[in-house]
C-alpha cells in the first residue's frame, strides 16, 4: 500500500496537523508533501491519498489546493482511495464550516477516486452549514484549531486508528 499525505497550509495549522498524522501513521506513509510541490498526475501513482485542507476566506479552497483543484480535470484517480482532513472555524464561519474539505473530496470522487473512509461524526461541532457534511458525518476528519484546539490531538489519534482499521487492516484481511 503506497500512501501519501498532501496538505496545504497558509497559517501552519494544517501543517501541524499533518505532522501529527505523520507521527501517528509512521512508516505507513511513503511521503508527506505540501500541495504546492506536487501535481494531480503525481498523486495518482499512490494507492491512498490523505489530503489536508483548511477552509480559507469564506468557504474557499486554500490557494495552493485551488491550483491543484483547477488541474484535476481529466486526471484518472480510479486507482486512488481518498481520506481527507479539514480545518475550519465553526464560530466565525458557521455557514461555510469545512466547506473546502467537502469541495475537494467531491472533486476527487468526481474524478474517479474511491472515498467513504475516515468519515467522522458531526456531533461535537456547532455550525449552521457545511459542504463537508454527509448525513450525520463529515467526509473526513473535522478540526477547529480556533475554537477546539484542545481536542485536536485526541481526534487525530482516533482518526488514525480508524484509518488503520479501514485501510491497512482491511487490506490485510483481503490478502
Amino acid at each position: 500500500m503506497r500512501a501519501i499525505l498532501v496538505y496545504g497550509s497558509v497559517t501552519t495549522k494544517t501543517e501541524t496537523v499533518a505532522n501529527l498524522i505523520k507521527d501517528e501513521l509512521g512508516d505507513k506513509l511513503e511521503k508527506v508533501v505540501e500541495v504546492s510541490e506536487i501535481q494531480p498526475e503525481d498523486v495518482k501513482e499512490y494507492d491512498l491519498l490523505i489530503a489536508g485542507i483548511p477552509t480559507w476566506d469564506v468557504g474557499e479552497l486554500e490557494y495552493a489546493w485551488q491550483d491543484f483543484y483547477d488541474n484535476m480535470d481529466g486526471v484518472d484517480f480510479s486507482k486512488l482511495r481518498i481520506a481527507i482532513f479539514g480545518l475550519g472555524d465553526q464560530d466565525a464561519y458557521a455557514d461555510t464550516y469545512l466547506d473546502a474539505m467537502g469541495i475537494l473530496y467531491d472533486k476527487f470522487i468526481q474524478c474517479g477516486a474511491k472515498g467513504g473512509i475516515g468519515f467522522v461524526s458531526t456531533e461535537s461541532h456547532t455550525y449552521d452549514e457545511s459542504k463537508a457534511q454527509r448525513g450525520e458525518q463529515f467526509c473526513g476528519l473535522a478540526l477547529d484549531e480556533d475554537n477546539q484546539s484542545h481536542m485536536t490531538e485526541e481526534r487525530v489519534s482516533e482518526w488514525c486508528e480508524q484509518l488503520i482499521k479501514e485501510v491497512w487492516q482491511s487490506d490485510e484481511a483481503v490478502a
